[in-house]
């Protein structure tokens, strides 16, 4: 085999050793790339939940308020049709007193923590 055939072999070798070396440089950098992507999206997810603890927490607290004052101060907020206000009012204006309260029929939700209820009042004539 003749030097010449030699050098030929070891500097196609030599390429293959710097192709080689490009890839693992490549591939470190991807693999930081990857690893500093991933730690993000984690930190990411962990701020996420926090805040949604926070808010569940604020959450519980606010009903907790509502309820202290809704017992503190014996009112109640309810949702009703606009036509309402006038015969709730008449209600009041006449010492009329509620009775009963009856959960609509069926009970199902109305949205997030909201039910309906009949208030029923009795006349005081």
């Amino acid at each position: 085999m003749g030097e010449h055939h030699t050098s030929a072999i070891e500097r196609m070798l030599h390429r293959i050793e710097e192709y080689l070396e490009d890839w693992r440089k490549r591939d470190s950098a991807l693999q930081a790339e990857a690893d500093a992507s991933r730690s993000r999206l984690w930190a990411e997810a962990a701020e996420r939940e926090r805040l949604l603890a926070e808010a569940v927490g604020a959450e519980e607290a606010r009903r907790e308020s509502i309820e202290e004052l809704t017992m503190q101060h014996r009112v109640v907020f309810v949702l009703h049709r606009e036509e309402v206000v006038g015969t709730l009012e008449d209600f009041a204006l006449q010492g009329d007193r509620l009775v009963s309260v009856v959960p609509r029929r069926g009970g199902e939700t109305i949205s997030e923590g909201l039910k309906g209820s009949w208030l029923v009042f009795e006349s005081s004539e």
